[in-house]
């Protein structure tokens, strides 16, 4: 298995081909037209076509996700697209191929290459860690969400599997609670 810490954000893909760009978060709401600056950005990725998935966050001063400011953003009209920072994790197309039979060794290969030429500067790719339970217990100190882990020899698997695996850090849990309210106002 394979450790990443687990951002609080929307899941979000990024799908270029060419100078046309979309954004789509998990449910399948467009964002690209309330984030065009966000979308502009991703026409300079140096590559023909690629499809990037990974979290939209809003990182606070103190360098966490803020999940209630990226609720507060996208709700409103014209959300800050100043602050958010996308954190790809996976690369399931790039000019071309279809990478999502490749095992994630391969593909997270594929997108650190893509990550350290791209020239976008809200982009960070989520790092992967050698000692799950010492990145666990980061996490927690640090208020992250939790970790995901994913077998490094696996193909995509598009929602839940036996391939990967997410933990929510304890005291994370507890304080969202009742995060659910936040979504009644939808």
């Amino acid at each position: 298995m394979r450790p990443q810490p687990k951002w609080d954000g929307y899941r979000f893909q990024v799908i270029k081909h060419g100078d046309w760009v979309r954004l789509f978060s998990k449910s399948r709401a467009e964002y690209t037209g309330r984030l065009e600056r966000v979308a502009e950005a991703f026409r300079k990725l140096l590559s023909h076509s690629a499809v990037l998935d990974g979290e939209l966050c809003f990182i606070g001063a103190d360098g966490l996700p803020s999940f209630h400011r990226l609720m507060a953003e996208m709700r409103s009209k014209w959300p800050d697209e100043s602050a958010p920072v996308f954190m790809p994790f996976d690369l399931l197309h790039q000019d071309g191929p279809d990478l999502r039979q490749r095992p994630l060794s391969e593909r997270k290969r594929d997108l650190d290459r893509l990550c350290r030429n791209a020239r976008i500067p809200f982009m960070h790719q989520v790092q992967i860690f050698p000692d799950g339970e010492v990145l666990f217990e980061h996490c927690g100190k640090y208020g992250f969400e939790g970790i995901v882990s994913k077998r490094a020899g696996r193909p995509y698997v598009s929602g839940r599997s036996k391939c990967w695996v997410k933990v929510k850090c304890p005291n994370w849990k507890r304080d969202n609670q009742d995060r659910f309210r936040l979504f009644e106002a939808l």
